[in-house]
């Protein structure tokens, strides 16, 4: 019995270990750069190999809806096995779909692997989460939730830029060839990596229903997730129609360097916010957060008239959505039951797939009635609101 304890023991000491993390963070960058690339540029392949505009939305939806549903099921599975084997399944999906697109350069080939790389969406990030909160010293997982989620941002920064380049000059094989490369060193590199032990209550724990209707019985998940759908909402907003909103507000090619100013603020909020959240409480942290984050909408609204609040707008907004992020899924893994946390975070992330289309379709509404300008300020100010009722609804269920 003591030498199956000192060997947990060392297992668990071994997960806080530099190498550990610095692999983790290996596969977390290029699998996030990968997903990132696949999002911008997989459209833009389904309209150069012959397919209609329908079409290229199509699979970017089959994409997103294919990993809600995966969710349900896959998320209890991830507490119940541990997240790392369907992590380095779902990783698989991304080393190996682009070498099929090689081989059949088809529409069809296109859906099937849009569909069949959802399994690594549905898996890879709420496993990501999941793994952090089980590998990072309790007092500190806010700030190593952080640290994790500026890889995040660096596979933004560098997947689609350098997809396109490669793609721009040598063609789309190029791509896919770097694709399949670098996803399979991010497989590599997650194998090695030393995770903590499941918690045997998870073993105990039968069907994926019963793991979502548990989920769901910790009270203190609702605000979080609702503060997670306000977010969502707005979020899209500003990653769908920003650049249209800036080109439109006398602004024109502008956009980029939006991006660029929102991706470098964003950073600096993940190194901020998680350790600010660990010492003063996510409920003092997150919803401050989420206010920052509206109040940059609503001041979009205001853009043709003062050409610095382009900067301004960005610095505010990448703060926002990052620290709202990362501190809304700090706690939601704090309220979490450690048998339940990837059923939980899943949870999280089809709220955030859901929200996310519903802002981009409610957006692209207001752009042909009352203009975007007057949809980022409604939606600024209603973020800015709800965080009343929801911060209430924070204190009451967690003196449940």
């Amino acid at each position: 019995m003591e030498i199956h304890d000192r060997k947990i023991n060392k297992n668990i000491q071994s997960t806080y270990s530099r190498g550990n993390w610095a692999m983790f963070y290996l596969a977390t960058f290029l699998f996030m750069g990968n997903l990132f690339a696949a999002i911008a540029i997989f459209p833009a392949y389904s309209l150069a190999i012959g397919s209609s505009a329908f079409q290229a939305g199509l699979q970017s939806t089959a994409f997103a809806l294919a990993a809600v549903l995966l969710r349900f099921f896959l998320g209890p599975l991830l507490d119940k096995q541990g997240p790392k084997p369907l992590m380095l399944i779902g990783i698989f999906t991304f080393a190996t779909a682009p070498l099929l697109i090689i081989l059949s350069p088809t529409y069809s080939m296109l859906l099937a692997m849009r569909i069949y790389q959802a399994l690594g969406l549905a898996v890879v990030l709420p496993g990501i989460s999941t793994l952090v909160a089980g590998m990072a010293p309790a007092a500190r997982i806010g700030t190593y939730l952080g640290t994790t989620r500026i890889f995040f941002n660096l596979g933004l920064l560098a997947g689609p830029s350098v997809a396109f380049t490669l793609i721009e000059n040598i063609g789309y094989n190029s791509w896919f060839v770097v694709s399949a490369i670098t996803s399979a060193i991010a497989l590599a590199a997650l194998a090695t990596v030393k995770t903590p032990p499941v918690p045997s209550i998870a073993e105990l724990t039968s069907g994926s229903l019963n793991q979502i209707k548990k989920a769901f019985k910790v009270k203190a998940i609702y605000p979080i997730i609702g503060g997670i759908a306000v977010y969502s909402f707005t979020y899209s907003a500003v990653i769908s129609f920003a650049a249209v909103h800036i080109d439109t507000s006398s602004y024109k090619g502008e956009a980029p360097l939006f991006f660029v100013v929102l991706g470098l603020a964003g950073i600096a909020a993940c190194l901020g916010a998680g350790a600010l959240s660990d010492h003063f409480g996510r409920r003092q942290v997150g919803w401050p957060m989420l206010a920052i984050l509206g109040t940059g909408a609503a001041l979009f609204y205001f853009l043709p008239l003062w050409p610095a609040l382009l900067i301004i707008c960005a610095i505010i907004l990448g703060i926002g959505m990052q620290g709202t992020s990362l501190v809304l899924t700090a706690w939601l893994i704090d309220v979490s039951e450690p048998s339940l946390r990837a059923t939980t975070i899943s949870i999280q992330e089809n709220t955030i797939d859901i929200f996310f289309a519903l802002g981009a379709l409610s957006f692209g509404m207001a752009a042909g009635g009352p203009g975007l300008g007057t949809a980022f300020l409604v939606a600024g100010v209603l973020t800015v609101f709800l965080i009343v009722p929801l911060n209430k609804a924070s204190v009451v269920l967690s003196r449940q």
